[in-house]
């Protein structure tokens, strides 16, 4: 009785696998278990990243919904989708800094990564594929991976394996990151492992491409000079290598744009049967877009690594920038896989400099023109996706443009409506559509009002800019006394001193009860809470016996007290005093040279350092280079070892550098 069972149950069993395989025969998908042991059909593979790429391009369009649905069709047994499902995780947790979001994407990564070393194994069990290429290459002269034919040699990509080594490597790069997020110093040191482990991949990968390693590349594109980059990275012979294939009849030239990326993907999921074999062309195609996607990736891998190394004190990390943002642009420019996510990395650091660096100190590698022309493309291509607005809201403000992005800005505003967030069920901001309505990343949307505000400030807008930022801190947990604090100075600024008094006061009360609740102050929200308490030490003279806690100031003790206005101190300390319009400079300039003036030594106090290295830019940037020096040296002398604002005096040398920066360029423009 009991074999007469085992024995069905084996049929039966047998029967099961037999129906399941023909059925995902018949699609043009090869079952995939974690017993199962073949590798996918090359079209499979092909389909697989043609369809993962529809599911970022609908990411990137803020179809989120879409995006998730397209990725959890086949994140059990495609590694391109697992991965796919787990960055759209990821970017949650890393614009939300919420436990719960950065659990589930620790999770999804960690399925994903998983998955990729599967496919890992089975390459490496069947050495089958390697031949079997080698002998399809030898016969059609199939065009693959080469460089620049002065410098650099032909090399293919002849395993199948990188492409899954590419997906792990990812994933990791992805957990360490998130790692980061968790305040535990065994997470950093776990971090920081898998951080490191991920870039000798990338590096191992990359010379496994290119035929050379990532500092001898470097070495030899450093030699070049700028105008000989850009025509390396446009040149014929790439353009030619990325975009077109050689095929047994005739040369066809393809372009591997959205479209036609889309079309050949509906084409081959029609087509595509277990009894066909794939002509030729297909075939190629598959392997085309196949080995797209891992150059696409590697060039993305290493580069966005050599970019975050380059921005690292470079006694501990050794890396070109040059050379970081030329193969990011070399990844954008492949349309593969990893494009998009490239332009993102290229554009979000651009933008990022102008907090660091003032817009005439940029450096050349990626221009303003080069980063307007990425925006341009991605626009155009994901008309929809409020990142790309939220990045040319800040890039018009680089471009001196600063009214156009808050109205781009605010228009994407205009467009929301309530909904629920998936993970939390809290309401947040949803785009409403024909359609339906699309999943929301209420993070982004916190990011586009916080960017409005700025602009909004350097507009001279007060009260607009006052009432935005008081919004998000009703909008956003990450610190909301120093959003408080912001909409605050702005009421000061906008002459409301008995109004912006009584919210002054109101932000220890916040600090406090956060302290209660085992938080964790954040630097600006001590920086917020010192200004305070020196503005109420001023008020009792300095006198220590007694408790801060007990002063309350009210408008016309604040005025008194306050000797710089806190708002031009932050517009300082956000890089802002660029774009500010001419008439706020000078306003700036006449209302701190009368507090010079007017006021006594004593009623200045500490702050006279501030006032100088405040006045000094101001005049700088009105173009009086000669004055600004003067000014900048006087506040290097008026340092008070008392003063408690550390950061006055490391930001006057740097600001004597910049101006020597800026005669420097006055004096080569003069010359030509």
């Amino acid at each position: 009785m009991l074999r007469q069972l085992s024995t069905l149950s084996k049929l039966t069993t047998s029967s099961i696998k037999y129906a399941a395989n023909n059925t995902a025969t018949f699609v043009g998908l090869p079952l995939l278990s974690r017993e199962d042991t073949s590798l996918p059909l090359t079209q499979t593979t092909a389909y697989w990243i043609s369809d993962t790429q529809k599911g970022l391009d609908a990411f990137f369009n803020d179809e989120f919904e879409l995006a998730q649905n397209i990725f959890m069709q086949h994140h059990l047994e495609s590694p391109f989708h697992a991965v796919g499902f787990a960055l759209i995780a990821y970017v949650e947790a890393i614009l939300g800094f919420e436990a719960e979001k950065i659990q589930i994407a620790l999770e999804r990564i960690n399925a994903a990564e998983i998955l990729a070393k599967q496919f890992i194994r089975k390459v490496r069990r069947k050495g089958w594929y390697k031949f079997k290429y080698d002998q399809y290459e030898n016969e059609h002269d199939l065009v693959s991976v080469s460089f620049d034919s002065n410098h650099y040699t032909a090399k293919k990509i002849r395993s199948p394996e990188i492409q899954y080594e590419l997906l792990v490597t990812n994933c990791m790069l992805m957990s360490s990151t998130i790692q980061f997020l968790r305040h535990s110093w065994l997470e950093y040191m776990k971090a920081a492992y898998k951080l490191r482990k991920a870039y000798k991949l990338y590096e191992q990968m990359f010379e496994a491409l290119t035929g050379q390693k990532a500092s001898e590349y470097a070495t030899r594109l450093y030699k070049r000079t700028p105008v000989e980059r850009q025509q390396f990275l446009y040149s014929t012979h790439n353009e030619k290598k990325l975009s077109s294939v050689s095929l047994p009849s005739n040369s066809v030239k393809i372009n591997f744009d959205n479209t036609i990326r889309m079309e050949m993907g509906r084409k081959k999921r029609k087509q595509a049967t277990a009894a066909d074999t794939p002509c030729h062309l297909d075939e190629s195609l598959d392997l085309m877009i196949i080995e797209n996607a891992t150059e696409s990736g590697i060039f993305f891998g290493i580069g966005l690594f050599s970019l975050i190394f380059s921005l690292l004190p470079p006694k501990r990390f050794q890396s070109s920038r040059p050379f970081a943002l030329h193969l990011l642009q070399k990844s954008f420019k492949t349309l593969g896989l990893y494009s998009s996510l490239s332009a993102l990395s290229l554009l979000a650091y651009y933008t990022n400099l102008s907090l660091f660096i003032h817009p005439y100190l940029l450096p050349k590698s990626l221009s303003l023109e080069n980063a307007r022309e990425i925006l341009d493309q991605m626009k155009s291509s994901f008309p929809n996706g409020k990142i790309w607005k939220l990045l040319e809201g800040k890039l018009c403000k680089m471009e001196g443009k600063t009214r156009k992005g808050v109205e781009i800005l605010r228009d994407t505003r205009r467009r929301e409506s309530l909904g629920i967030d998936l993970f939390t069920g809290r309401q947040i901001q949803t785009q409403t559509k024909k359609n339906g309505v699309v999943c929301e990343l209420a993070q982004l949307q916190a990011l586009a009002v916080y960017e409005m505000g700025w602009g909004q400030i350097f507009l001279g807008d007060y009260f607009q800019a006052s009432e935005t930022f008081f919004r998000l801190e009703s909008m956003n947990n990450w610190s909301k006394a120093f959003y408080h604090y912001i909409a605050t100075c702005c009421i000061f600024a906008d002459e409301e001193y008995g109004k912006a008094a009584m919210e002054f006061m109101h932000i220890p009360s916040i600090l406090k009860r956060k302290r209660q609740l085992g938080g964790k102050l954040l630097p600006n929200e001590i920086f917020a809470e010192r200004k305070i308490k020196h503005w109420k030490l001023k008020s009792i003279n300095g006198n220590i016996d007694i408790n801060l806690d007990n002063i309350v100031l009210d408008g016309f003790c604040l005025k008194k007290v306050v000797v710089i206005n806190p708002l031009w101190e932050l517009i300082y300390l956000w890089n802002g005093l660029s774009q500010l319009t001419p008439h706020m400079l000078h306003l700036m300039k006449y209302t701190i040279e009368t507090s010079l003036e007017t006021l006594t030594k004593e009623e200045i106090g500490s702050d006279l350092c501030q006032l100088y290295l405040l006045l000094g830019v101001s005049v700088r940037e009105l173009g009086d280079h000669d004055l600004a020096d003067m000014y900048l040296r006087q506040a290097m002398e008026s340092e008070d070892a008392k003063n408690e604002d550390k950061w006055a005096l490391p930001h006057v040398y740097y600001e004597m550098a910049a101006l020597n920066c800026f005669k420097l360029l006055q004096t080569n423009d003069f010359k030509a």
